[in-house]
């Protein structure tokens, strides 16, 4: 951790260096998950050309190099400085709940830097933020992560427990926040439609927790202005009075995710095996 630590102090010329590097690496020496971000990309632009694919896979890589160092700066960047490099374009469309007394649930996607959306979000808004995650199976890996999430004071809450918090925190004025693109095992509030040109899964919970709970239900898109910099746009998917429709919230939650990879294809993390068959328990 301290060796991570003493990387991070590294000016962002020299971390973006490294980011080369690691691009280099993963297109031409690992060739990381190659064969899953052509597949995920083919199927879900069918009608771009092979060069156009080739590409887009090519300018993900150098954007996952740059995910990497500039996570790994959050260790030790200036508050200051992290917000000037991530802008919160239109806060009020959030900040009416805090002065309403009330809390929110924030989805977003993996686009843009996931990452430091969280901790730039936790540092400008008045909102205690709390940040549903899995637990993952490295223990260092997860330390740090832990570090990294709540250095601005963004409290992770383990996916299992979110509503349990949730109620635990009802008296708090917050931002529960879930990155709800994720493949879904759970098929019992597993909601079925097309994204990205294909059938697909994904986890009903955010709308069954804020219609209990009646929070209001934002989409929090963030989208790259240049290297290392950022704008984080809200956009407000429902709130109490809700849509009678069912499946309402998730529906538009997944056609703003479609919107927003269509847009800056090259920003969503295409190395997931987001469409990878789950066999369904009988």
């Amino acid at each position: 951790m301290i060796i991570l630590k003493l990387i991070s102090r590294l000016p962002f010329w020299v971390l973006y260096r490294f980011s080369d590097l690691i691009y280099l690496l993963l297109r031409y020496v690992i060739r990381y998950r190659e064969r899953i971000i052509l597949q995920n990309l083919q199927t879900s632009f069918p009608e771009k050309t092979i060069l156009e694919i080739q590409l887009i896979k090519n300018q993900f890589y150098r954007h996952l190099g740059d995910i990497v160092v500039e996570t790994l700066k959050t260790l030790t960047i200036p508050e200051s400085e992290l917000n000037q490099r991530v802008q919160l374009v239109n806060p009020e469309v959030i900040n009416q709940y805090y002065d309403q007394g009330q809390s929110v649930i924030a989805a977003t996607a993996h686009q843009g830097n996931w990452e430091w959306m969280l901790v730039s979000c936790s540092s400008q808004l008045p909102f205690h933020v709390d940040a549903v995650y899995q637990q993952l199976n490295s223990s260092f890996f997860n330390q740090l992560m832990h570090q990294i999430r709540g250095r601005f004071g963004a409290q992770l809450v383990e996916k299992r427990t979110s509503f349990r918090t949730m109620i635990q925190h009802k008296s708090m004025t917050c931002i529960t926040a879930m990155v709800a693109d994720q493949l879904t095992r759970n098929f019992q509030h597993r909601y079925e439609t097309n994204f990205m040109n294909q059938a697909t899964g994904f986890y009903s919970g955010p709308e069954r927790i804020a219609l209990k709970l009646k929070q209001p239900v934002l989409f929090v898109s963030m989208q790259r202005k240049k290297r290392g910099f950022y704008e984080v746009i809200f956009d407000v998917i429902d709130a109490p009075s809700f849509h009678e429709e069912q499946n309402y919230i998730t529906e538009q939650y997944v056609q703003k995710v479609e919107l927003a990879i269509r847009k800056r294809p090259t920003e969503w993390l295409w190395s997931h095996n987001r469409w990878k068959k789950i066999k369904q328990p009988s």
